[in-house]
């Protein structure tokens, strides 16, 4: 039921029949890069944080505030290691961080209650503060192993 195809596009591709026995207006290669243009759009969108057209606001602390590990290594930023306590301590004088949300630490106060007496590097801090959080129950870790 096909109709006969005698006619090319500028590229010599034939147009394609379409079951209805019409011609389509568009090559498989014109179709093709139409359809590759569309990704590049969602690509760029993506990429603008916009999803389909609308602006994409996602949920988070504003902007230079941080949260849980985030907030210690901001409030340790600057740093070199290894580092021994005292020092430590001098940096962080009498911080406060968030560890979650609405619920304040003296970061300062968890580093003097830590048995380490020198810290090899940021995780090694990270991981005694986060230790030291949950052992004072103010971390969901210790929720999530029940």
């Amino acid at each position: 039921m096909a109709k006969d195809i005698k006619d090319t596009d500028t590229k010599g591709t034939p147009p394609k029949v379409l079951e209805t026995g019409e011609r389509g207006t568009m090559s498989v290669r014109d179709a093709g890069r139409k359809g590759g243009e569309e990704v590049q759009r969602q690509r760029d969108l993506r990429d603008r944080k916009e999803i389909r057209g609308q602006a994409y606001d996602k949920p988070g602390p504003p902007k230079g505030t941080a949260f849980g590990i985030a907030a210690v290594t901001q409030a340790l930023k600057g740093l070199d290691f290894p580092i021994t306590k005292r020092a430590l301590l001098a940096h962080v004088k009498n911080s406060t961080i968030e560890y979650r949300k609405g619920q304040p630490v003296n970061l300062r106060q968890i580093i003097v209650d830590t048995d380490a007496d020198e810290f090899a590097s940021m995780a090694n801090v990270v991981e005694a503060v986060s230790d030291a959080i949950e052992r004072e129950g103010l971390s969901t870790r210790e929720k999530e192993k029940v």
